[in-house]
């Protein structure tokens, strides 16, 4: 930032410093042109922003993760719980409280909620039912790990509230890990620090923020997936690649999918080689990163097999037994001739079988009248995703048709943005997403599944505000607003840090970008608010 010198001189000016001053005074007298021809209102508007409020990526997402707590604790105290008749997961009834559970559960109990039941109780007991087969192990794993070095069990708190506690605070970290790796990708990806910017900003304050931390998969998912597709551009050659994609398989089912990131750069670089003996190469490494992937994914599935397709005696503390037999759940190790029939599959994967059985989970399964409004709650993510995707092929449609791999003429390729370029497979993975959901799946889990699998949420939802005329009015605004309170310009972007005005000033917004706006934050909001009430929002 610069500043003009406070120092008088009474020396004649050069020639040089003649034409310098003139060029000022001509710059300085357009200047006053431009800002006599731009509306007051708008000028007062920005001046009241400061163009510079940047905040750090960490900060940023540490204030929205305290901002969803504050508001779950509130809400959960004026809002009596809603009767759902899901999932609870029992509790001994002879085991004494700890001191601070009821501090535990005054705080974060808004939090244990819905699909959390499960991951706690797996944390706890282990994969006890066989319905808990539809939640994968890297989280509650995690958990376990981190509950058991605390402790587990003692006198303050019991297991329980521990491993909640847990739960939200590597939540926490997850979700600033994963807002790091949000704004490293999109850098690569959109190449405008700008869009950038907006993408983390958007991301902390997405319409599935409950889920980012309450004890759920999506912050540690997001952190994994938005970390496998950076590392695809930036160096696929490490074989590090395994470690972030292993886990997000491991982690979440539709983490399977990233491995199509990996198959899709690995041909790109395929195709770009001239010499038999590099394809080669280039082929045998990306069969050994495949194996040691399916390998990981192969314990998890030969552990499931080992729990519901064997009779065995495992030892299940008396009121898991007594819940399994209340609500007729299969308990692992008690397999009969009628109990799951996956076991008896060529290949026995359990999981589309539990999605089936226990949640109705199908092709159309879910298009039934009383699901409307589900479907009116997943429409805004499915929309934005799909009519944007739509618009992307459209507009690049010889690219699009090549998938991406092989080369356009120069002239192609030169009217094409980075974005363009590099966009497709991510573009291709989110729509693919939305699709699915309309179709086979739960409609209302679309929003948090896109939220948390796909940066093109944010990328699409970005665009709104960067790319139109109305972005570069509003910089035109707040750069003689700035002027004509100091004479100073606004400061560059800082790596790392992003800057809060553009989504602050709602006074220079248009239609558009009030509606994207109201849709992130209303859908926190209301979706805390519901979500820690066991009101549906899942």
């Amino acid at each position: 930032m610069t500043k003009s010198s406070n120092n008088q001189q009474t020396i004649t000016p050069s020639k040089d410093q003649q034409h310098t001053s003139k060029k000022h005074h001509l710059s300085q007298k357009h200047h006053n042109q431009s800002s006599s021809q731009m509306p007051s209102t708008a000028i007062n508007a920005a001046a009241n922003h400061d163009p510079t409020s940047h905040i750090s990526i960490t900060s940023l997402a540490l204030l929205s993760r305290l901002l969803v707590i504050a508001l779950q604790i509130i809400s959960n105290h004026l809002i009596p719980d809603h009767d759902a008749g899901v999932f609870i997961a029992p509790r001994d009834p002879e085991a004494p409280p700890g001191k601070l559970d009821g501090s535990v559960n005054a705080l974060l109990g808004g939090l244990h909620r819905w699909d959390a039941q499960y991951f706690l109780h797996i944390s706890e007991h282990g994969y006890s039912y066989e319905n808990t087969l539809a939640f994968f192990p890297l989280f509650p794993f995690i958990i376990k790990i981190l509950t058991s070095i605390l402790g587990g069990n003692t006198s303050l708190l019991t297991y329980r509230e521990l491993s909640l506690v847990i739960a939200v605070l590597l939540n926490v970290v997850c979700f600033v890990f994963a807002a790091k790796a949000l704004y490293k990708l999109s850098n690569m990806v959109l190449g405008n620090k700008k869009k950038s910017e907006l993408a983390v900003i958007l991301f902390c304050f997405n319409p599935a923020s409950i889920f980012f931390t309450a004890p759920y998969t999506e912050s540690l998912y997001a952190w994994l997936t938005f970390a496998v597709m950076a590392q695809c551009i930036d160096d696929i050659n490490s074989i590090l690649i395994t470690v972030p994609l292993s886990l997000s398989i491991l982690c979440r089912s539709n983490g399977m999918l990233n491995i199509g990131f990996l198959l899709y750069f690995y041909m790109r670089r395929i195709l770009s080689q001239n010499s038999f003996h590099n394809i080669i190469c280039i082929g045998s490494k990306l069969f050994s990163i495949l194996i040691i992937i399916i390998f990981h994914y192969g314990i998890a599935q030969v552990y499931s097999y080992y729990l519901f397709c064997f009779e065995q005696k495992f030892s299940f503390p008396p009121h898991v037994k007594a819940y399994a037999i209340a609500h007729d759940l299969v308990l692992a190790g008690n397999k009969t001739a009628e109990s799951s029939p996956w076991c008896s599959n060529y290949l026995p994967l359990s999981y589309s079988y539990v999605q089936s059985h226990y949640w109705n989970v199908g092709f159309m399964k879910y298009y039934e009248l009383k699901q409307l409004p589900n479907f009116l709650l997943a429409l805004p993510a499915i929309y934005l995703v799909v009519s944007n995707s739509f618009k992307y092929i459209h507009d690049n449609w010889d690219f699009c048709a090549r998938l991406g791999l092989f080369r356009l003429n120069k002239k192609q390729v030169k009217s094409m943005r980075n974005y363009d370029r590099l966009a497709f497979v991510f573009i291709a993975h989110a729509l693919f997403l939305a699709l699915f959901s309309v179709f086979f799946v739960h409609v209302q889990v679309t929003t948090r599944m896109l939220a948390s699998s796909s940066p093109v949420l944010y990328w699409f939802a970005a665009e709104y505000f960067t790319g139109d005329k109305a972005f570069i009015r509003r910089q035109v605004i707040r750069k003689l607003s700035k002027q004509v309170q100091d004479g100073t310009e606004p400061c560059a972007h800082v790596e790392n840090y992003v800057e809060l005005s553009e989504i602050l000033d709602v006074r220079t917004m248009n239609v558009k970008q009030l509606v994207i706006l109201l849709y992130f934050v209303g859908y926190a909001v209301i979706g805390t608010i519901l979500f820690s009430n066991f009101l549906p929002w899942t």
